[in-house]
């Protein structure tokens, strides 16, 4: 469908039993070659935890939905480096709780990108523009994961307006079951790279 990454959502635990299926959704996308990441999407703060469900899993993409404190990312990441090389880490910044340009770039310096989002995610609310665009003043485009609310009908709008490096959408590609629908999959996907465009640097997420 043109989608480059699938957010995992392993929200509150790394137990065993969560392993096991985010690993047998890994193995799926390497035995059937698909061109997709899978992203392991966690508010679990456990370095050790973190560190051995993304060896155990062959998982290289962590989106850390949490507060991070500086330090703690740098602990973090230093073990990253050291257990599971080549993990790339997506740090949540909430542009509405004001983050200082300090703090933006000390956690800049450590991660590879920033989503842009709520702290509590799923709402289906966009994102306040006055919040997002002083945000956006302090962190490069090419740095940013783009969510809140961002649904097939306004996604070209928002690329257009912030040039992000990848849009993230949940809520609103959900059917009335609550599984993934595909014609909003498609109309999604079809947004953000419409039929005939080659290339570009977007990234469509989850």
């Amino acid at each position: 469908m043109g989608f480059d990454y699938a957010g995992i959502h392993a929200i509150a635990s790394l137990d065993d039993r969560i392993l096991s299926t985010v690993r047998s959704l890994a193995d799926v996308v390497e035995g059937e070659a698909l061109t997709i990441e899978p992203v392991l999407l966690t508010k679990v703060d456990t370095v050790a935890t973190l560190a051995r469900a993304l060896r155990e899993t062959g998982v290289r993409w962590l989106q850390l939905h949490r507060t991070w404190s500086v330090d703690g990312l740098d602990v973090l990441l230093t073990a990253l480096r050291t257990e599971v090389p080549n993990t790339r880490v997506i740090m949540l910044v909430d542009p509405e709780e004001g983050p200082s340009r300090e703090l933006v770039t000390e956690i800049l310096d450590l991660v590879d990108f920033v989503i842009l989002d709520h702290r509590q995610g799923g709402t289906g609310r966009l994102l306040d523009s006055y919040a997002l665009h002083r945000t956006l003043d302090v962190i490069p485009s090419n740095r940013v994961f783009l969510a809140g609310g961002i649904a097939p009908d306004n996604v070209a709008s928002l690329v257009s307006s912030y040039r992000p490096y990848a849009v993230d959408a949940q809520s609103s590609l959900l059917g009335p079951d609550g599984d993934h629908d595909v014609n909003r999959l498609v109309a999604f996907a079809a947004a953000v790279r419409p039929p005939g465009v080659e290339g570009g640097a977007l990234r469509a997420v989850r």
